[in-house]
């Protein structure tokens, strides 16, 4: 198990004893341990599931149970607890031995709604509560036809059916009609982004452009780069054909495909290189750019890097200056690092539900949030521009059909069931986060957003 973080999905499988029960045994490992690099680690029991998680960055992962004081990963690594007398005091992986720091920590909550648990269906709906953040707030009743089964997509999230949903967010009509946490998520927690942050960044490279920064996205992409990499590896006339423009819809004709073990470019290769970005950039071509889609997280990496390159400051800096702070957004976390020494958090972005709404909305109306034009209209109409099933500046077309009907949207995807999706048909924004990290990996399925949009908001609208 190289690092929980990268590889634990795991599942419990824990055969009762006449002794203790199941979730008894787990809470038996519960604590705060040592990790690599200096971090620390929880093992929490949830009575939700009875399986015990790794709790690392405010992720959970959970463990498959083997036998006593050992666990296994999907990748077919070991965990072993080990005991003084009978006590758990710390575990070994991979040949090292992190010791148990604390039995007495602050626990991550492991229940959707603790009060409600019992009596799901005694679920009662509020009208969200209208803030100073420029989001102005409606009923269900006046945005659907039927409420209903909205509440009844609640009821169920609390009941366990959607696992580790942390928060549903509906905006229609110009109102945000549901505002549901859950798990102890609330409004001002900011939530982890994972790859939703990655459209974020094409919004950041069109500032460059509509700034002068740079001419235009058609540009070819390498020779900005040429000025901080001495070289650049497979170097042939296909790839100095590379444009920003193919970067910005994933049509770089790299040998890069994120979840494809093949792929040289794939994102789990790209992680273990000193710098990602020259690493993306090295990669052979396999196909004429602009040709063919595929997605691949080093372009959007390469693109938050190129912002830097022509901006002369951090994109953190720059989107603070250009995005963030114009739009009131200052409860949030991100550093654009994108190299071997951030394999651990991956340059992750952290930021609320309500503040992505704005973002979303923000593009929903063509750039401009309250009379100020964010992002030029120009560009959000051209990112918007894309053939059905695939991407545009970074952002995906995601469609359902129900009943016969075809919806679309354009969505702001994320690892774990970070849904960030904008249906213009339907003049409605919708916002998922949650905690279902690699949930094909180990489930074989997608993340539960997938299933509960179609089956409750398209039904009910």
């Amino acid at each position: 198990m190289k690092k929980l973080l990268l590889l634990i999905p795991l599942i419990i499988g824990c055969s009762s004893t006449e002794e203790k029960s199941e979730l008894e045994i787990l809470q038996e490992y519960e604590g705060n341990y040592g990790y690599f690099g200096d971090q620390e680690i929880q093992f929490v029991a949830s009575e939700l599931d009875t399986t015990l998680y790794a709790v690392l960055d405010n992720a959970k992962y959970p463990m498959r149970y083997i036998e006593k004081d050992i666990f296994t990963d999907v990748q077919k690594s070991t965990v072993i607890f080990h005991r003084n007398d009978t006590a758990v005091m710390g575990y070994r992986v991979e040949g090292q031995d992190f010791a148990l720091i604390s039995k007495d920590f602050d626990k991550m909550e492991m229940l959707p709604r603790r009060a409600l648990i019992d009596n799901p269906e005694d679920y009662r709906y509020s009208q969200p509560t209208k803030r100073k953040d420029g989001l102005e707030t409606g009923r269900l009743k006046e945005a659907f036809t039927n409420p209903g089964l909205l509440k009844k997509m609640v009821s169920e999230t609390i009941r366990g059916t959607y696992r580790d949903v942390h928060s549903i967010l509906i905006f229609r009509d110009n109102k945000l009609v549901l505002e549901e946490y859950f798990y102890g998520y609330d409004q001002d927690t900011p939530h982890q982004l994972r790859s939703a942050i990655k459209p974020i960044i094409g919004g950041i490279v069109g500032m460059a452009v509509d700034k002068g920064y740079i001419r235009s996205e058609k540009e070819p992409l390498l020779p900005y780069f040429f000025k901080v990499y001495d070289s650049i590896a497979n170097l042939n006339h296909q790839k100095r054909k590379i444009t920003i423009e193919n970067f910005l819809m994933y049509r770089h004709g790299l040998d890069c495909e994120n979840n494809n073990p093949e792929s040289l470019g794939n994102e789990m290769a790209m992680r273990q290189s000193e710098d990602w970005v020259k690493y993306t950039l090295s990669l052979p071509m396999v196909q004429e750019p602009g040709r063919a889609s595929s997605y691949c997280t080093g372009c959007p990496l390469a693109l938050g890097r190129l912002v830097e390159i022509v901006t002369g400051m951090d994109i953190e800096t720059f989107a603070g200056k250009n995005l963030f702070d114009p739009l009131g957004i200052s409860n949030y976390n991100w550093t654009f690092d994108p190299n071997a020494k951030t394999e651990t958090d991956f340059t992750h972005t952290a930021m609320t539900p309500r503040d992505l709404l704005k973002i979303a909305k923000m593009y929903k109306d063509g750039g401009n949030w309250k009379g100020q034009q964010i992002v030029s209209k120009n560009w959000v109409t051209k990112t918007f521009d894309m053939e059905q099933g695939d991407y545009g500046y970074l952002w995906e077309h995601k469609y359902f059909v129900v009943d016969g009907k075809q919806y679309n949207s354009y969505m702001a995807s994320g690892n774990g069931g970070q849904k960030i999706n904008i249906w213009p048909e339907q003049n409605m924004i919708t916002v998922f986060t949650g905690g279902n990290y690699n949930s094909y990996q180990l489930y074989g399925r997608s993340t539960p957003p997938n299933e509960m949009i179609p089956e409750y908001i398209l039904k009910a609208l």
